[in-house]
Protein backbone atom coordinates (compact mmCIF):
# COMPACT_ATOMS: atom_id res chain seq x y z
CA UNK A 1 0.00 0.00 0.00
CA UNK A 2 1.31 3.43 -0.86
CA UNK A 3 1.86 6.12 1.76
CA UNK A 4 -0.97 8.18 0.28
CA UNK A 5 -3.29 5.18 0.48
CA UNK A 6 -2.35 4.54 4.09
CA UNK A 7 -2.86 8.20 4.91
CA UNK A 8 -6.26 8.18 3.17
CA UNK A 9 -7.33 5.12 5.14
CA UNK A 10 -6.26 6.68 8.43
CA UNK A 11 -8.03 9.95 7.68
CA UNK A 12 -11.24 8.10 6.78
CA UNK A 13 -10.98 6.24 10.08
CA UNK A 14 -10.54 9.52 12.00
CA UNK A 15 -13.58 10.98 10.23
CA UNK A 16 -15.66 7.91 11.14
CA UNK A 17 -14.41 8.12 14.73
CA UNK A 18 -15.47 11.76 14.95
CA UNK A 19 -18.96 10.94 13.67
CA UNK A 20 -19.27 7.98 16.03
CA UNK A 21 -18.13 10.09 18.98
CA UNK A 22 -20.75 12.72 18.14
CA UNK A 23 -23.49 10.09 18.03
CA UNK A 24 -22.40 8.57 21.37
CA UNK A 25 -22.23 12.01 22.97
CA UNK A 26 -25.77 12.70 21.77
CA UNK A 27 -26.96 9.36 23.18
CA UNK A 28 -25.41 9.99 26.59
CA UNK A 29 -26.71 13.58 26.73
CA UNK A 30 -30.27 12.33 26.06
CA UNK A 31 -30.15 9.21 28.21
CA UNK A 32 -33.03 10.50 30.37
CA UNK A 33 -35.10 11.84 27.48
CA UNK A 34 -37.85 9.27 26.95
CA UNK A 35 -38.80 10.57 23.49
CA UNK A 36 -35.21 10.33 22.23
CA UNK A 37 -34.45 7.48 19.84
CA UNK A 38 -31.06 5.89 20.47
CA UNK A 39 -28.68 6.33 17.54
CA UNK A 40 -26.17 3.82 16.24
CA UNK A 41 -23.57 4.28 13.50
CA UNK A 42 -22.93 1.63 10.84
CA UNK A 43 -19.61 1.57 8.97
CA UNK A 44 -18.80 0.12 5.56
CA UNK A 45 -15.85 -0.08 3.17
CA UNK A 46 -15.33 2.95 0.97
CA UNK A 47 -15.65 1.38 -2.46
CA UNK A 48 -14.90 4.64 -4.24
CA UNK A 49 -11.29 4.66 -3.08
CA UNK A 50 -8.78 2.19 -4.57
CA UNK A 51 -6.96 2.10 -1.25
CA UNK A 52 -10.11 1.29 0.70
CA UNK A 53 -10.92 3.05 3.94
CA UNK A 54 -14.21 3.33 5.80
CA UNK A 55 -17.28 5.52 5.61
CA UNK A 56 -20.32 5.98 7.87
CA UNK A 57 -22.94 4.09 5.90
CA UNK A 58 -25.84 5.31 8.02
CA UNK A 59 -26.90 6.42 11.46
CA UNK A 60 -29.83 4.30 12.62
CA UNK A 61 -32.46 5.64 15.03
CA UNK A 62 -33.87 2.83 17.17
CA UNK A 63 -37.57 3.11 18.06
CA UNK A 64 -40.02 0.38 19.03
CA UNK A 65 -43.48 1.24 17.64
CA UNK A 66 -45.19 -1.36 19.83
CA UNK A 67 -43.74 0.00 23.07
CA UNK A 68 -44.46 3.54 21.87
CA UNK A 69 -48.13 2.60 21.33
CA UNK A 70 -48.31 0.97 24.77
CA UNK A 71 -46.86 4.09 26.37
CA UNK A 72 -49.31 6.39 24.63
CA UNK A 73 -52.26 4.26 25.72
CA UNK A 74 -50.92 4.36 29.28
CA UNK A 75 -50.51 8.15 29.04
CA UNK A 76 -54.15 8.52 27.97
CA UNK A 77 -55.37 6.30 30.81
CA UNK A 78 -53.26 8.11 33.41
CA UNK A 79 -54.43 11.52 32.20
CA UNK A 80 -58.11 10.52 32.26
CA UNK A 81 -58.00 8.94 35.71
CA UNK A 82 -56.09 11.93 37.08
CA UNK A 83 -58.85 14.31 35.92
CA UNK A 84 -61.55 12.04 37.34
CA UNK A 85 -59.74 11.59 40.65
CA UNK A 86 -59.33 15.33 41.10
CA UNK A 87 -63.01 15.93 40.35
CA UNK A 88 -64.27 13.35 42.84
CA UNK A 89 -61.82 14.54 45.50
CA UNK A 90 -63.10 18.13 45.12
CA UNK A 91 -66.68 16.87 45.09
CA UNK A 92 -66.15 15.09 48.40
CA UNK A 93 -64.90 18.37 49.85
CA UNK A 94 -68.16 20.03 48.74
CA UNK A 95 -70.57 17.40 50.04
CA UNK A 96 -68.55 16.01 52.94
CA UNK A 97 -69.66 13.32 55.36
CA UNK A 98 -71.54 13.22 58.65
CA UNK A 99 -68.37 13.75 60.67
CA UNK A 100 -67.00 16.50 58.40
CA UNK A 101 -67.25 20.01 59.80
CA UNK A 102 -69.47 22.15 57.57
CA UNK A 103 -70.84 19.30 55.45
CA UNK A 104 -74.48 19.14 54.41
CA UNK A 105 -75.01 16.08 56.61
CA UNK A 106 -73.42 17.80 59.61
CA UNK A 107 -75.63 20.87 59.12
CA UNK A 108 -78.72 18.66 59.00
CA UNK A 109 -77.61 17.06 62.26
CA UNK A 110 -77.29 20.52 63.81
CA UNK A 111 -80.85 21.32 62.71
CA UNK A 112 -82.08 18.13 64.34
CA UNK A 113 -80.20 18.98 67.52
CA UNK A 114 -81.64 22.52 67.55
CA UNK A 115 -85.18 21.18 67.22
CA UNK A 116 -84.68 18.75 70.11
CA UNK A 117 -83.12 21.48 72.24
CA UNK A 118 -86.05 23.83 71.57
CA UNK A 119 -88.56 21.06 72.25
CA UNK A 120 -87.05 20.60 75.71
CA UNK A 121 -87.75 24.29 76.47
CA UNK A 122 -90.16 25.71 73.85
CA UNK A 123 -90.55 28.95 75.76
CA UNK A 124 -86.89 29.88 75.15
CA UNK A 125 -86.65 32.47 72.38
CA UNK A 126 -82.92 31.81 72.11
CA UNK A 127 -83.47 28.14 71.37
CA UNK A 128 -86.14 28.94 68.80
CA UNK A 129 -83.76 31.36 67.06
CA UNK A 130 -81.12 28.62 67.11
CA UNK A 131 -83.49 26.56 64.92
CA UNK A 132 -83.60 29.45 62.43
CA UNK A 133 -79.83 29.63 62.42
CA UNK A 134 -79.44 25.87 61.92
CA UNK A 135 -82.15 25.72 59.22
CA UNK A 136 -80.57 28.59 57.28
CA UNK A 137 -77.20 26.88 57.56
CA UNK A 138 -78.68 23.69 56.14
CA UNK A 139 -80.22 25.58 53.22
CA UNK A 140 -76.98 27.46 52.61
CA UNK A 141 -75.12 24.13 52.71
CA UNK A 142 -77.25 22.86 49.83
CA UNK A 143 -76.79 26.15 47.95
CA UNK A 144 -73.02 26.04 48.44
CA UNK A 145 -72.84 22.43 47.28
CA UNK A 146 -74.93 23.27 44.20
CA UNK A 147 -72.74 26.29 43.40
CA UNK A 148 -69.66 24.11 43.90
CA UNK A 149 -70.95 21.56 41.39
CA UNK A 150 -71.60 24.39 38.93
CA UNK A 151 -68.02 25.50 39.49
CA UNK A 152 -66.70 22.00 38.80
CA UNK A 153 -68.68 21.88 35.56
CA UNK A 154 -67.32 25.29 34.56
CA UNK A 155 -63.79 24.10 35.32
CA UNK A 156 -64.34 21.00 33.18
CA UNK A 157 -65.67 23.22 30.37
CA UNK A 158 -62.57 25.44 30.59
CA UNK A 159 -60.36 22.35 30.60
CA UNK A 160 -62.10 21.13 27.44
CA UNK A 161 -61.38 24.46 25.74
CA UNK A 162 -57.69 24.45 26.68
CA UNK A 163 -57.38 20.77 25.75
CA UNK A 164 -58.91 21.40 22.32
CA UNK A 165 -56.45 24.25 21.77
CA UNK A 166 -53.57 21.93 22.70
CA UNK A 167 -54.93 19.24 20.38
CA UNK A 168 -55.17 21.63 17.43
CA UNK A 169 -51.70 23.05 18.09
CA UNK A 170 -50.20 19.57 18.41
CA UNK A 171 -51.79 18.28 15.20
CA UNK A 172 -50.58 21.37 13.32
CA UNK A 173 -47.10 20.79 14.71
CA UNK A 174 -47.20 17.17 13.52
CA UNK A 175 -48.23 18.32 10.06
CA UNK A 176 -45.24 20.69 9.90
CA UNK A 177 -42.84 18.05 11.22
CA UNK A 178 -44.10 15.57 8.64
CA UNK A 179 -43.27 18.02 5.87
CA UNK A 180 -39.83 18.79 7.33
CA UNK A 181 -38.97 15.11 7.79
CA UNK A 182 -39.99 14.24 4.22
CA UNK A 183 -37.97 17.16 2.89
CA UNK A 184 -34.91 16.23 4.96
CA UNK A 185 -35.02 12.63 3.75
CA UNK A 186 -35.38 13.77 0.16
CA UNK A 187 -32.27 15.95 0.52
CA UNK A 188 -30.32 13.26 2.33
CA UNK A 189 -30.20 15.22 5.59
CA UNK A 190 -30.41 13.87 9.14
CA UNK A 191 -34.08 13.86 10.22
CA UNK A 192 -33.63 12.08 13.54
CA UNK A 193 -33.94 15.24 15.63
CA UNK A 194 -37.21 16.03 13.88
CA UNK A 195 -38.43 12.51 14.65
CA UNK A 196 -37.62 13.03 18.34
CA UNK A 197 -39.69 16.21 18.34
CA UNK A 198 -42.49 14.38 16.56
CA UNK A 199 -42.52 11.61 19.18
CA UNK A 200 -42.61 14.20 21.98
CA UNK A 201 -45.60 15.87 20.32
CA UNK A 202 -47.34 12.51 19.92
CA UNK A 203 -46.85 11.75 23.62
CA UNK A 204 -48.37 15.09 24.63
CA UNK A 205 -51.37 14.49 22.35
CA UNK A 206 -51.76 10.94 23.67
CA UNK A 207 -52.70 12.40 27.07
CA UNK A 208 -55.66 14.08 25.39
CA UNK A 209 -56.87 11.17 23.26
CA UNK A 210 -55.39 7.68 22.67
CA UNK A 211 -53.54 7.55 19.35
CA UNK A 212 -52.86 4.96 16.68
CA UNK A 213 -49.88 5.96 14.53
CA UNK A 214 -49.15 4.61 11.05
CA UNK A 215 -45.78 5.40 9.41
CA UNK A 216 -45.71 5.72 5.64
CA UNK A 217 -42.81 4.70 3.37
CA UNK A 218 -41.90 8.36 2.92
CA UNK A 219 -41.25 8.72 6.65
CA UNK A 220 -44.39 10.76 7.40
CA UNK A 221 -47.03 9.47 9.76
CA UNK A 222 -50.82 9.33 9.80
CA UNK A 223 -52.56 9.63 13.15
CA UNK A 224 -55.92 8.16 14.13
CA UNK A 225 -57.78 7.65 17.35
CA UNK A 226 -57.78 4.05 18.52
CA UNK A 227 -61.40 3.84 17.33
CA UNK A 228 -60.53 5.00 13.81
CA UNK A 229 -61.23 8.74 13.78
CA UNK A 230 -58.69 10.43 11.46
CA UNK A 231 -56.69 13.17 13.14
CA UNK A 232 -53.84 13.58 10.67
CA UNK A 233 -53.39 12.19 7.18
CA UNK A 234 -51.38 14.68 5.14
CA UNK A 235 -53.57 17.45 6.58
CA UNK A 236 -54.35 17.94 10.27
CA UNK A 237 -57.96 17.84 11.44
CA UNK A 238 -59.32 20.97 13.11
CA UNK A 239 -61.41 20.81 16.29
CA UNK A 240 -63.69 23.59 17.53
CA UNK A 241 -65.23 24.22 20.94
CA UNK A 242 -66.91 27.31 22.40
CA UNK A 243 -66.25 27.65 26.16
CA UNK A 244 -68.93 28.83 28.58
CA UNK A 245 -67.67 30.90 31.50
CA UNK A 246 -70.69 30.42 33.79
CA UNK A 247 -72.64 27.16 33.92
CA UNK A 248 -76.00 26.76 35.66
CA UNK A 249 -77.78 23.49 36.53
CA UNK A 250 -80.26 23.68 33.63
CA UNK A 251 -77.52 24.13 31.02
CA UNK A 252 -76.68 21.03 28.99
CA UNK A 253 -75.26 20.15 25.59
CA UNK A 254 -78.59 18.51 24.70
CA UNK A 255 -80.55 21.75 25.03
CA UNK A 256 -77.86 23.67 23.15
CA UNK A 257 -76.76 25.83 26.08
CA UNK A 258 -73.34 24.16 26.27
CA UNK A 259 -70.96 23.66 23.39
CA UNK A 260 -70.23 20.30 21.85
CA UNK A 261 -67.01 19.25 20.17
CA UNK A 262 -66.85 19.84 16.43
CA UNK A 263 -64.41 18.22 14.02
CA UNK A 264 -63.95 20.06 10.73
CA UNK A 265 -67.31 21.72 11.36
CA UNK A 266 -69.22 18.52 12.19
CA UNK A 267 -70.42 17.69 15.70
CA UNK A 268 -68.66 14.84 17.49
CA UNK A 269 -70.71 13.04 20.11
CA UNK A 270 -68.29 12.77 23.01
CA UNK A 271 -68.95 10.93 25.19
CA UNK A 272 -71.30 8.67 23.28
CA UNK A 273 -70.03 7.91 19.81
CA UNK A 274 -67.06 5.90 21.03
CA UNK A 275 -64.85 7.44 18.33
CA UNK A 276 -62.68 9.35 20.79
CA UNK A 277 -62.84 7.25 23.93
CA UNK A 278 -60.09 7.60 26.52
CA UNK A 279 -57.78 10.44 27.46
CA UNK A 280 -58.39 13.69 29.29
CA UNK A 281 -60.70 15.16 26.62
CA UNK A 282 -63.37 12.50 27.06
CA UNK A 283 -62.88 12.61 30.84
CA UNK A 284 -63.62 16.36 30.97
CA UNK A 285 -66.73 15.91 28.82
CA UNK A 286 -67.89 13.08 31.09
CA UNK A 287 -67.37 15.22 34.18
CA UNK A 288 -69.22 18.20 32.69
CA UNK A 289 -72.11 16.33 31.09
CA UNK A 290 -72.54 13.13 33.15
CA UNK A 291 -70.89 12.95 36.57
CA UNK A 292 -71.50 16.51 37.79
CA UNK A 293 -75.12 16.74 36.52
CA UNK A 294 -75.88 13.44 38.26
CA UNK A 295 -74.73 14.89 41.59
CA UNK A 296 -76.64 18.09 40.85
CA UNK A 297 -79.86 16.15 40.25
CA UNK A 298 -79.42 14.33 43.56
CA UNK A 299 -78.85 17.61 45.38
CA UNK A 300 -81.98 19.07 43.76
CA UNK A 301 -83.95 15.97 44.71
CA UNK A 302 -82.75 16.21 48.33
CA UNK A 303 -83.70 19.90 48.39
CA UNK A 304 -87.15 19.00 47.05
CA UNK A 305 -87.52 16.30 49.68
CA UNK A 306 -86.71 18.86 52.39
CA UNK A 307 -89.20 21.36 50.94
CA UNK A 308 -91.94 18.71 50.63
CA UNK A 309 -91.43 17.31 54.13
CA UNK A 310 -91.81 20.67 55.83
CA UNK A 311 -94.41 22.13 53.48
CA UNK A 312 -98.18 21.84 53.22
CA UNK A 313 -99.43 18.42 54.30
CA UNK A 314 -96.50 18.05 56.67
CA UNK A 315 -96.14 18.63 60.41
CA UNK A 316 -97.32 22.25 60.27
CA UNK A 317 -101.13 22.12 60.08
CA UNK A 318 -101.40 25.90 59.65
CA UNK A 319 -100.16 25.57 56.06
CA UNK A 320 -102.69 25.38 53.23
CA UNK A 321 -101.98 23.93 49.77
CA UNK A 322 -99.84 26.40 47.81
CA UNK A 323 -98.32 28.00 50.93
CA UNK A 324 -94.61 28.21 51.50
CA UNK A 325 -93.36 25.85 54.16
CA UNK A 326 -90.18 25.94 56.22
CA UNK A 327 -88.10 25.97 53.04
CA UNK A 328 -88.96 27.89 49.89
CA UNK A 329 -87.85 28.12 46.26
CA UNK A 330 -86.08 31.46 46.41
CA UNK A 331 -88.78 32.87 48.68
CA UNK A 332 -91.65 31.48 46.64
CA UNK A 333 -93.71 28.27 46.99
CA UNK A 334 -92.09 25.32 45.24
CA UNK A 335 -93.54 23.92 42.02
CA UNK A 336 -92.83 20.30 41.10
CA UNK A 337 -91.99 21.40 37.54
CA UNK A 338 -89.11 23.61 38.78
CA UNK A 339 -86.97 20.98 40.48
CA UNK A 340 -83.90 21.60 38.30
CA UNK A 341 -81.51 23.85 40.22
CA UNK A 342 -83.64 23.88 43.37
CA UNK A 343 -80.64 23.11 45.58
CA UNK A 344 -79.12 26.41 44.44
CA UNK A 345 -82.32 28.37 45.20
CA UNK A 346 -83.59 26.82 48.43
CA UNK A 347 -84.02 29.35 51.25
CA UNK A 348 -85.54 29.49 54.70
CA UNK A 349 -89.05 30.98 54.88
CA UNK A 350 -88.66 34.67 55.74
CA UNK A 351 -91.23 34.28 58.52
CA UNK A 352 -88.79 31.91 60.25
CA UNK A 353 -85.57 33.77 59.46
CA UNK A 354 -82.95 34.63 62.03
CA UNK A 355 -84.06 38.27 62.01
CA UNK A 356 -87.77 37.52 62.49
CA UNK A 357 -89.58 39.10 65.40
CA UNK A 358 -91.82 36.05 65.71
CA UNK A 359 -89.58 33.06 66.52
CA UNK A 360 -92.62 31.51 68.22
CA UNK A 361 -93.88 30.46 64.74
CA UNK A 362 -91.48 27.50 65.01
CA UNK A 363 -93.55 26.40 67.97
CA UNK A 364 -97.05 27.43 66.88
CA UNK A 365 -96.98 27.26 63.07
CA UNK A 366 -95.90 29.51 60.22
CA UNK A 367 -99.39 30.84 59.53
CA UNK A 368 -100.61 30.83 63.14
CA UNK A 369 -102.81 33.84 63.87
CA UNK A 370 -101.07 34.52 67.15
CA UNK A 371 -98.70 33.21 69.76
CA UNK A 372 -99.97 30.17 71.62
CA UNK A 373 -98.97 28.30 74.76
CA UNK A 374 -95.25 28.89 75.38
CA UNK A 375 -94.89 25.37 76.72
CA UNK A 376 -96.27 23.64 73.64
CA UNK A 377 -93.59 21.47 71.95
CA UNK A 378 -95.71 19.20 69.73
CA UNK A 379 -94.85 20.93 66.41
CA UNK A 380 -91.16 21.03 67.25
CA UNK A 381 -91.15 17.30 67.93
CA UNK A 382 -93.12 16.60 64.73
CA UNK A 383 -90.64 18.67 62.73
CA UNK A 384 -87.78 16.70 64.19
CA UNK A 385 -89.52 13.36 63.54
CA UNK A 386 -90.18 14.41 59.96
CA UNK A 387 -86.41 14.44 59.32
CA UNK A 388 -86.08 10.77 60.18
CA UNK A 389 -89.46 9.57 58.90
CA UNK A 390 -89.32 7.21 55.93
CA UNK A 391 -91.27 8.66 52.99
CA UNK A 392 -91.44 7.96 49.27
CA UNK A 393 -89.35 10.66 47.55
CA UNK A 394 -90.85 12.98 45.00
CA UNK A 395 -87.86 12.50 42.66
CA UNK A 396 -87.18 9.17 41.01
CA UNK A 397 -83.43 9.69 41.17
CA UNK A 398 -83.62 9.06 44.94
CA UNK A 399 -85.24 5.68 44.33
CA UNK A 400 -88.79 4.50 44.82
CA UNK A 401 -88.61 3.11 48.34
CA UNK A 402 -89.46 5.21 51.39
CA UNK A 403 -86.42 6.71 53.10
CA UNK A 404 -85.72 9.54 55.49
CA UNK A 405 -84.11 12.87 54.65
CA UNK A 406 -81.12 11.82 56.75
CA UNK A 407 -80.81 8.60 54.73
CA UNK A 408 -80.84 10.49 51.43
CA UNK A 409 -78.04 12.82 52.50
CA UNK A 410 -75.97 10.04 54.02
CA UNK A 411 -76.38 7.96 50.85
CA UNK A 412 -75.11 10.87 48.76
CA UNK A 413 -72.15 11.40 51.09
CA UNK A 414 -71.30 7.69 51.06
CA UNK A 415 -71.50 7.47 47.27
CA UNK A 416 -69.30 10.54 46.83
CA UNK A 417 -66.73 9.15 49.25
CA UNK A 418 -66.79 5.73 47.57
CA UNK A 419 -66.26 7.30 44.14
CA UNK A 420 -63.36 9.34 45.45
CA UNK A 421 -61.68 6.19 46.77
CA UNK A 422 -62.41 4.25 43.58
CA UNK A 423 -60.99 6.86 41.24
CA UNK A 424 -58.04 7.51 43.52
CA UNK A 425 -57.21 3.81 43.33
CA UNK A 426 -57.65 3.92 39.55
CA UNK A 427 -55.29 6.87 39.33
CA UNK A 428 -52.69 5.02 41.39
CA UNK A 429 -53.00 1.91 39.23
CA UNK A 430 -52.80 3.93 35.99
CA UNK A 431 -49.76 5.81 37.25
CA UNK A 432 -48.04 2.55 38.23
CA UNK A 433 -48.81 1.04 34.82
CA UNK A 434 -47.40 4.11 33.08
CA UNK A 435 -44.20 3.86 35.13
CA UNK A 436 -43.88 0.18 34.19
CA UNK A 437 -44.30 0.97 30.50
CA UNK A 438 -41.77 3.78 30.73
CA UNK A 439 -39.26 1.50 32.41
CA UNK A 440 -39.78 -1.13 29.73
CA UNK A 441 -39.21 1.51 27.05
CA UNK A 442 -36.11 2.75 28.86
CA UNK A 443 -34.65 -0.76 28.77
CA UNK A 444 -34.48 -0.46 24.98
CA UNK A 445 -33.16 3.07 25.18
CA UNK A 446 -29.74 4.49 25.89
CA UNK A 447 -27.48 2.37 28.11
CA UNK A 448 -24.75 4.72 29.29
CA UNK A 449 -22.43 1.84 30.24
CA UNK A 450 -22.59 0.43 26.72
CA UNK A 451 -22.13 3.87 25.22
CA UNK A 452 -19.02 4.45 27.32
CA UNK A 453 -17.62 1.09 26.23
CA UNK A 454 -18.15 2.10 22.60
CA UNK A 455 -16.46 5.41 23.36
CA UNK A 456 -13.40 3.57 24.70
CA UNK A 457 -13.28 1.48 21.52
CA UNK A 458 -13.47 4.64 19.43
CA UNK A 459 -10.68 6.13 21.51
CA UNK A 460 -8.46 3.14 20.73
CA UNK A 461 -9.38 3.31 17.04
CA UNK A 462 -8.65 7.03 17.03
CA UNK A 463 -5.23 6.42 18.61
CA UNK A 464 -4.43 3.73 16.00
CA UNK A 465 -5.43 5.95 13.09
CA UNK A 466 -3.57 8.89 14.56
CA UNK A 467 -0.48 6.66 14.91
CA UNK A 468 -0.72 5.76 11.21
CA UNK A 469 -0.87 9.43 10.31
CA UNK A 470 2.14 10.11 12.52
CA UNK A 471 4.14 7.24 10.96
CA UNK A 472 3.31 8.38 7.45
CA UNK A 473 4.33 11.90 8.37
CA UNK A 474 7.63 10.63 9.77
CA UNK A 475 8.30 8.55 6.64
CA UNK A 476 7.55 11.47 4.33
CA UNK A 477 9.80 13.72 6.37
CA UNK A 478 12.60 11.15 6.16
CA UNK A 479 12.17 10.84 2.39
CA UNK A 480 12.33 14.60 2.00
CA UNK A 481 15.63 14.71 3.90
CA UNK A 482 17.31 12.16 1.63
Amino acid sequence: MSLSGALSNALSGLSANARGTTVIASNIANALNETYGRRETSLSTNATQSSGGVIVAQVTRHADPIRAHQKRMALADASATSAQSRFHSDLEQLVGSVDTQGSVAEKLTRLETALLSAASDPSSETRLRNISFAAENFASGLRDASAGVDGLRARADANIASTVDQLNAGLSQLERLNAQIMSAKHLGQDAHGLMDRRDATLDSLAEIVPLHVVERDSGVIAVFTTQGRTLLDEKAATFNFDPTSTILPHMTADNGLLSTLRLDGKSVDIPGSGMMNGGSLEAHFNLRDVSAPLVQRRLDAIARDAVDRFGPGGPDTTLAPGDSGVFTDGGMPFSATAEVGLAGRITLNSMLSISTTDPWRWRDGINALGEGDAGQADLLLRLRSQMTAAQAPGSSILGSGPRSLVDHIQALSNDVAANRVRFSDSETAASAHLNDVRQASAADGVNTDQELQKLIELEKSYAANARVVQVVDDMLSELLRI
